[in-house]
């Protein structure tokens, strides 16, 4: 019998793919979480965006779908609350204390080993989850809709990450798959190589600062997928660190370890590798509310997701590195809270919002706002038209604008304007 070259050369690529396969099956099996299907180097995922957060569907061994946040500050993943009828079975191991951002100390939780995982076309076993005891970070109801947990590292040490935040996809891509395309993007001049550090199961990067006084600073900083915000300092751990003159005394958010307050302003300009930002929100908070953090890792602070919404954004933390590209957010002003008031959703996933929180002297304040009036029409507008992230949208700005509100309270309804102001502008654009 005689093959001819067209055969041999079939043979020869078949034996090839299999010993490629069975090598990429090897290294796929070292693996807690893989590609469910083995013939796959990438899946895409759907994704939520919102307040800025990536926000996933997750199963958890027997459970129905969860909703977790994307975060790259969790070094484990995290279950901060379940909804009434929501529940799975797990085996819990022991005990832990959870440090984080706030001002409560840390927080008791229960630990389980052995669970499984699954995310659409992903799936791990022998996961470790971490389940809070105490329902302080009340995620849901700052998100307006039912968000169950973090998930951050056991994702990250396992994929390749790119996150779409204009599609609103993630691609998982298996390390060994993609190698080749990760090196090919690094020299491709749409996309920015940045090294990074990788400590305790957490990315930090160094960036160059401008302050507002026009002195330039360098801060290595945490990489927070699972913050907002776009820039926190820590004061306490550089006196080169300067708040600019033009603050205001604000709510900055929820950590795990409870509430964070402090200062907002704004630099001149941050600068990643060649990459200038202008005018950037910064968040400077106290130390009550950071002090968990500083015991852990040396950092002057955190870069969140108002400043990575605005790349596509490739993780590697095999190497450690990443590699960024502006999209359509690049070019958008950094804007904040001007309102003063915050809004939570006690009844989630119901288009029912209470003001939680009123900052002194603040435009709500001094429009006669009050922590529990409920929003009954904005803009002339009834409030079930609105989501959650449509109405923190609206009271972000930078420029100086009159929003229409009517709120319940007690057993009457009156209508209140608004009018928002940025107080954080630079002396010389004043």
């Amino acid at each position: 019998m005689s093959l001819n070259c067209n055969k041999i050369l079939f043979i020869l690529f078949f034996l090839f793919a299999g010993c490629f396969r069975q090598a990429l099956d090897g290294n796929r099996n070292d693996r807690d979480i893989r590609i469910s299907n083995p013939y796959k180097g990438t899946v895409a995922v759907p994704f939520q965006l919102i307040n800025n957060l990536v926000v996933i569907d997750v199963r958890i061994n027997n459970s129905d779908t969860l909703k977790f946040v994307l975060d790259t500050g969790a070094g484990r993943t995290i279950i901060t609350e379940l909804a009434p009828g929501q529940g799975f079975e797990i085996q819990y191991k022991g005990d832990i204390q959870l440090n984080g951002l706030g001002n409560s100390g840390p927080i008791p939780a229960l630990i389980s080993e052995g669970n499984q995982m699954f995310i659409k076309g992903v799936e791990g076993e022998n996961q470790i989850i971490v389940f809070l005891l105490e329902g302080v970070f009340n995620l849901s109801t700052f998100m307006g809709t039912q968000v169950n947990g973090l998930i951050g590292y056991d994702i990250f040490k396992n994929f390749i990450v790119e996150i779409n935040y204009q599609k609103e996809r993630l691609y998982f891509h298996d390390p060994d798959a993609f190698s080749e395309s990760y090196e090919s993007k690094k020299q491709d001049g749409e996309w920015t190589y940045v090294p990074l550090v990788l400590d305790k199961n957490k990315l930090y990067m160094d960036i160059s600062i401008k302050q507002s006084d026009g002195s330039v600073i360098s801060s290595r900083l945490l990489i927070d997928s699972g913050a907002s915000h776009t820039l926190f300092l820590y004061p306490d751990t550089s006196s080169d660190i300067k708040i600019p003159a033009n603050t205001v005394y604000s709510f900055l958010g929820m950590g795990l370890s409870g509430e964070i307050y402090g200062e907002i302003g704004r630099a001149k300009k941050i600068q990643v590798e060649n990459i200038e930002l202008i005018d950037p929100i910064v968040s400077y908070p106290q130390l009550d509310g950071i002090k968990q953090a500083l015991a852990i890792g040396e950092r002057n602070g955190s870069i969140g997701a108002d400043f990575l919404k605005r790349f596509d954004v490739i993780f590697n933390y095999g190497e450690p590195s990443m590699l960024i590209k502006p999209n359509g957010n690049f070019n958008k002003e950094f804007t904040y809270n001007t309102s003063g008031m915050e809004i939570t959703t006690p009844l989630v996933n119901l288009p029912y919002y209470v003001v939680s929180k009123v900052r002194e002297g603040s435009p709500a304040d001094e429009a006669g706002i009050l922590e529990g009036d409920v929003l009954y029409e904005v803009n002339r507008k009834k409030i079930y038209e609105f989501s959650l992230n449509e109405l923190l949208n609206m009271f972000h700005s930078n420029e100086s604008k009159v929003i229409n509100l009517y709120v319940k309270r007690d057993s009457g309804v009156y209508r209140i304007d608004l009018e928002l102001e940025d107080k954080t502008k630079h002396d010389d654009e004043s």
